[in-house]
């Protein structure tokens, strides 16, 4: 993970995450090369459990040039912004069932 977690509110934090393949013969053959390197290439985002007591995480990926030849189009958000965040469409934990928006870098619940 890179940097600090942003505070979303209510009790949601996100912290963004890089991608960077080795340089490995079998990584140049699939990304080709250079190798693509990317600071922010998706988000973790920490949040209460809606389903019961306790914590929960999501995984998010950011609709990218460099990633996109490698990450499923439904499974994508786009970044409208990056100051302050702002991401589409909305995002439902799959784990727990929490849903909001991120919106000019805060949580809205759905």
């Amino acid at each position: 993970m890179t940097g600090t977690a942003l505070d979303l509110g209510h009790g949601h934090l996100l912290t963004f995450i890089g991608w960077h393949p080795d340089d490995l013969p079998a990584n140049r053959e699939l990304y080709g090369f250079p190798l693509p390197s990317v600071d922010r290439a998706g988000a973790n985002v920490h949040h209460p459990r809606k389903d019961g007591p306790g914590e929960c995480d999501a995984f998010i990926h950011f609709d990218l040039p460099e990633t996109k030849p490698w990450f499923d189009k439904r499974t994508v958000w786009q970044v409208q912004s990056w100051e302050p965040l702002t991401l589409s469409p909305s995002l439902l934990c799959t784990e727990c069932g929490d849903h909001g928006f991120i919106r000019e870098g805060r949580w809205v619940p759905a």
